[in-house]
């Protein structure tokens, strides 16, 4: 990850200065974006009893894991102000934590998409098999796993013996293949599902809808949510998607050049989607969005 994290604004020359700040501004706007918007998210979770639904619980986590990763910005922005690198403990830290994010991030977007495939796939046994403990478990196991893949990462510095290319393609392979390959299969198949019953349930007759009219309504709130948090999931997977892929590129290839306004764009991408995503979130949740303007 370090050539795509580690990218350097620094320049020689006033074009590139200018570049270089403009760099800065845009994730100075990134950083208090990604702070106020997830930030509301879990504020509103916090404050507001009905909002810890299911579904939201897993959201939060997205949330969390999107403010740590805010965070790490936050720690970029200051080192680039003051001019002065990080020592490398304070630059493997922080580059690790971007796996711990993108860890979290996908395992949270998988629980996401599984809480939605069970609430339309089978509705009347939704409250029974996603419950809160079973959801509570799921986020143990989803920050355990982020915490072991982090860990594995900050040991490739600390290990003498890990601190090699070929201990570095393995590990990156591996990040990208159970955090991100695995998950994206599971997202995809869940919403291919979704999209499925959502079709053919528009294609009902008329009367049959009749029929079941309250039921109807139901999965049509459903349905609703469920593609409220799909407008969240898609930019993000591809954001961390492109994001790995570059960097297992680059762990495979070390010789291959990469254009720095390429790996700036890159680099900046989870950002941009951990920015945008929670004000997509709130505006498309009504519930979420009265409860969070009453505060305002």
């Amino acid at each position: 990850m370090e050539t795509t994290t580690d990218y350097d604004t620094r320049a020689n020359n006033d074009s590139d200065l200018i570049n270089r700040e403009a760099v800065i501004a845009c994730t100075i706007i990134l950083f208090v974006f990604g702070l106020a918007g997830n930030g509301l998210i879990v504020y509103g979770y916090a404050r507001f009893r009905r909002l810890r639904t299911r579904t939201n619980y897993f959201v939060v986590n997205l949330a969390t894991a999107d403010l740590l990763l805010t965070a790490v910005l936050g720690a970029w922005i200051i080192e680039e102000i003051r001019g002065i690198p990080f020592d490398r403990s304070a630059k493997m830290f922080i580059n690790n934590i971007d796996v711990l994010c993108f860890s979290a991030s996908m395992l949270s977007m998988t629980a996401v998409s599984l809480d939605r495939y069970f609430a339309i796939t089978n509705p009347l046994r939704y409250e029974n098999t996603v419950t809160r403990l079973r959801a509570l478990i799921a986020t143990v196991i989803i920050w355990s796993s982020a915490l072991v893949m982090f860990s594995i990462g900050v040991s490739r510095y600390v290990v003498k013996e890990m601190e090699t290319p070929v201990a570095n393609k393995v590990f990156m392979t591996t990040l990208t293949v159970i955090n991100f390959g695995i998950p994206a299969l599971i997202m995809v198949f869940a919403h291919v599902s979704i999209f499925r019953i959502a079709l053919k349930s528009k294609s009902d007759k008329p009367d049959a809808i009749e029929m079941q009219n309250a039921r109807v309504k139901d999965m049509s709130k459903t349905f609703k949510l469920s593609f409220n948090t799909l407008a969240i999931l898609v930019p993000m997977a591809i954001a961390w998607g492109i994001f790995f892929g570059v960097t297992v590129l680059e762990a495979h290839c070390p010789t291959m050049h990469i254009a720095a306004h390429f790996s700036v764009v890159v680099g900046l991408l989870p950002y941009i989607a951990a920015a945008i995503d929670p004000i997509v979130y709130i505006l498309l949740t009504r519930d979420l969005r009265l409860k969070l303007c009453r505060c305002l």
